[in-house]
């Protein structure tokens, strides 16, 4: 008789498949699912680690005293138009490639405890619904019979798919959820809502653009932890509760206290950062005092009207900042300061003059002052 193999603990056990740190197109909503994770890692005490494409797209880490669960995470975005089903659940691509459950089920092969989630922006059909319901629902017993119907029916269409730990279709069924997110816009605001809670439960108080910001570093964190190489350091490829924690209320706290250093001193900072000269620096400090002093002015804009120019002005800011963080623009601070300043002179024209380019440039380095902009990529 043969010894079988001993079964090894899931920290020591090398990925299925690494391509997702190579190619990373068409993740977009796989990152913000991961940032979520890291957020409510800020509140339940027992989700402990988030690995971005390590084991899974996503694997959570969940201790329980002293015991420890892993939960794989498989995140599916925008490819169906209708609602997910049995058949594309079980559904092979057609080149011998296992379908979704079976890659799923393959992550039964460690030593500790282990489920599964299904993420997917499209919600499910009746057949698989009892899976969007809590472990806790009667309806998710195991003596249920829609969870035995649900059962012969991928059965029939896998014939028998056994994980490497020797466990069938019933055991993934009994230890799956599957979570309906919707869309980006969806995460990403309701991840900004338990942010803004966090931040709040630990005395500090954002504004809409200063939590954006924070958020954007979060999802450039997990970006980051997804194009890391698990052969060259699997610590890399891992975001720790404890570490986490630290640099979000460090982070935080920052933000709201732009000024703790002096004014402008944050301007200053982040403008020498990207390797702006001195004199400039000198003059965008200027044109920041020039705008916050225009502001108390009976003369300048009305509030509905600067509302709607400071809006606009913000916006098209963001998309150069979103652009820089996903590596679409590879400018060195010094041009992309530079492209700024090209996007504020066209926006001026737009605007026919009013109010000055100075203004407008002293309205973005107030927002670089109050922590909400910079010049380089989110690190």
């Amino acid at each position: 008789m043969s010894s079988q193999t001993p079964k090894q603990s899931y920290h020591n056990l090398p990925p299925l498949e690494s391509g997702g740190e190579i190619n990373r197109n068409g993740i977009h909503f796989q990152d913000h699912v991961a940032a979520s994770y890291c957020i409510e890692m800020l509140r339940d005490n027992d989700l402990a680690e988030v690995w971005c494409e390590s084991l899974d797209d996503v694997t959570l880490i969940y201790k329980h005293d002293t015991q420890e669960e892993f939960v794989f995470v498989q995140v599916k975005s925008n490819e169906l138009k209708h609602l997910w089903s049995v058949a594309e659940l079980c559904k092979c691509d057609g080149k011998g490639k296992a379908s979704i459950l079976e890659k799923s089920l393959a992550y039964d092969r460690g030593l500790e405890n282990c489920s599964f989630r299904i993420v997917t922006s499209h919600p499910v059909n009746d057949e698989l619904k009892i899976l969007t319901l809590p472990f806790t629902s009667p309806e998710r017993n195991h003596t249920s019979s829609k969870l035995d119907n649900l059962c012969k029916l991928i059965e029939g269409k896998l014939l028998g798919c056994k994980s490497p730990n020797g466990n069938g279709s019933k055991f993934w069924l009994t230890q799956t959820i599957w979570e309906v997110r919707h869309s980006t816009e969806a995460v990403q605001d309701k991840s900004l809502l338990n942010l803004k809670f966090f931040a709040e439960s630990n005395g500090v108080y954002l504004v809409t653009d200063q939590l954006e910001e924070l958020y954007r570093k979060i999802l450039l964190k997990v970006e980051d932890t997804g194009r890391a190489k698990w052969i060259l350091n699997p610590e890399n490829k891992k975001i720790k509760k404890e570490d986490f924690t630290d640099w979000i209320i460090n982070s935080s706290n920052s933000a709201s206290n732009p000024s703790s250093k002096g004014i402008g001193e944050q301007l200053k900072q982040k403008m020498g950062v990207a390797g702006i000269a001195e004199d400039v620096i000198e003059i965008a400090k200027e044109q920041r005092r020039a705008y916050k002093k225009q502001l108390l002015s009976p003369v300048y804009l009305d509030l509905s009207e600067r509302e709607k120019l400071e809006m606009e002005i913000q916006a098209n800011l963001n998309q150069l900042l979103s652009q820089l963080d996903a590596g679409q623009l590879e400018d060195s601070g010094v041009e992309f300061h530079s492209r700024c300043l090209e996007t504020l002179s066209r926006a001026h024209l737009e605007f026919q003059g009013k109010p000055s380019l100075s203004l407008l440039q002293g309205y973005m380095y107030n927002l670089a002052d109050r922590c909400v902009y910079r010049f380089t990529r989110a690190t």
